[in-house]
């Protein structure tokens, strides 16, 4: 994989702040990123959904930045502006014109050394609004929304870090305080959390100085650190079933899986590739084509940085009965268990994977984003070079055996109905 490797420096200032340059002097532009190793894990119960409204509150100005400066200022000279939220990391980034890159490290920095002084009760207010509408979009007012929901709260635990949604609960959102912002803000959006990364057309040793003249002063605070986990166990065997605004019934088999980047999160990475990830997956060429019960299928795993969940889902063609979809892709799924992959089916898997990562780090914005999300999440942004040998090493063998060892445990099943007509 050294055709992939990417020059990567690295250095730490001295209140805690990382920083990456990924020096590439043939792009045309300069990407910038900033990421807090904060999601909606950091969060507790009674007070989810402050991650994901701080990624709103980021933008609505700091101390030497007004209310909607941060976006005027970066759109005026083109550059690409945005944030996410997930259940592990926050991030943003700007992708701008090289001769600009000053400008988005000092708003950058400002909101993270000096965001406190700006932040007030009508900002958290019009945000909080904000939020809870787009919840209303995502995840009340969108067919099949609340599923995913739904399936953490029943694979995790109560009160596992995973089982609320990224966005929160409305109730909770309702009852966020200016001072329950302050208090997370000043715990999580410190230097020590926090990476910036630098890609693409700069001169080092001028980005260098510009960074330690912009971070260099924020005070070292924050004491971050992971929550607690319960012991791991397999989900227990629920089958819920759940009535929504939808036309045709869906079907989710969802199991307790592995954490990302672990072994066996390449494993099931595989496996579900083989089971469910395209048209020329088993379960679509069985259940879309030739038994003709779904209208679409598919299958992933979703690693996360302290746990994961592997997820099956199918919605059903207009007539098909549910427990009827439900058997057939328990039948296949068995049937994966029991006789395992080929060897051709195993290449094909790592083909995809080497492509997908190939045009992932086609654009420096994925370049810089991948090596920030590899820092954050694994401790080393060195590791997206070692990523694609872990699936090299795999054989057919292994992924069967590691796989039926999370599949024969029974799911969490979810069907999402239609529902009646009062």
């Amino acid at each position: 994989m050294n055709s992939l490797s990417l020059p990567l420096d690295q250095f730490r200032l001295a209140n805690g702040l990382s920083v990456l340059f990924h020096h590439s002097p043939d792009s045309p532009v300069v990407a910038v990123e900033v990421m807090y190793h904060v999601g909606s894990k950091n969060e507790q119960p009674g007070l989810t959904g402050l991650a994901h409204l701080f990624e709103h509150m980021m933008f609505k100005g700091s101390e030497h930045v007004q209310d909607g400066e941060h976006f005027r200022r970066l759109q005026e000279m083109g550059a690409e502006v945005n944030g996410s939220t997930t259940e592990d990391r926050t991030n943003y980034y700007e992708v701008l014109p090289s001769d600009q890159l000053e400008t988005a490290l000092f708003l950058e920095a400002d909101r993270m050394g000096r965001l406190l002084p700006a932040l007030t009760d009508l900002k958290l207010q019009n945000q909080r609004d904000v939020v809870k509408n787009e919840r209303r979009q995502s995840y009340e007012n969108q067919p099949y929304g609340l599923a995913q929901e739904t399936i953490s709260a029943a694979v995790f635990p109560a009160g596992h870090p995973y089982s609320w949604p990224v966005i929160g609960s409305m109730r909770d959102l309702d009852n966020a305080t200016l001072d329950d912002l302050r208090k997370f803000f000043r715990r999580f959006y410190a230097p020590g959390n926090a990476v910036v990364t630098i890609g693409g057309h700069f001169d080092p040793p001028e980005a260098r100085a510009l960074v330690e003249k912009y971070f260099g002063d924020i005070p070292a605070e924050g004491s971050p650190s992971l929550p607690v986990f319960p012991s791991w166990e397999h989900a227990p065997a629920q089958h819920i079933t759940l009535h929504d605004n939808v036309a045709l019934p869906r079907v989710y088999l969802v199991w307790r899986s592995a954490a990302w980047f672990t072994d066996d999160d390449i494993i099931l990475d595989v496996a579900t590739d083989i089971l469910g990830a395209g048209k020329n997956s088993r379960l679509h060429k069985a259940l879309v084509i030739e038994e003709q019960l779904a209208q679409s299928v598919s299958a992933y795993q979703h690693g996360l940085e302290c746990d994961g969940k592997l997820v099956v889902v199918a919605t059903a063609r207009k007539g098909v009965r549910p427990g009827h979809l439900l058997a057939a892709l328990r039948k296949h799924i068995d049937d994966f268990i029991t006789h395992g992959l080929s060897s051709r089916e195993l290449q094909k898997s790592l083909n995809i994977k080497e492509s997908e990562l190939v045009l992932g780090l086609d654009a420096v914005r994925d370049r810089v984003h991948r090596c920030s999300l590899f820092h954050t999440l694994t401790g080393s942004a060195l590791n997206v070079h070692r990523y694609f040998e872990r699936f090299q090493r795999l054989d057919p063998g292994n992924v069967r055996s590691r796989t039926a060892s999370f599949l024969e445990c029974e799911p969490v099943i979810l069907e999402v109905l239609p529902r009646e007509s009062s």
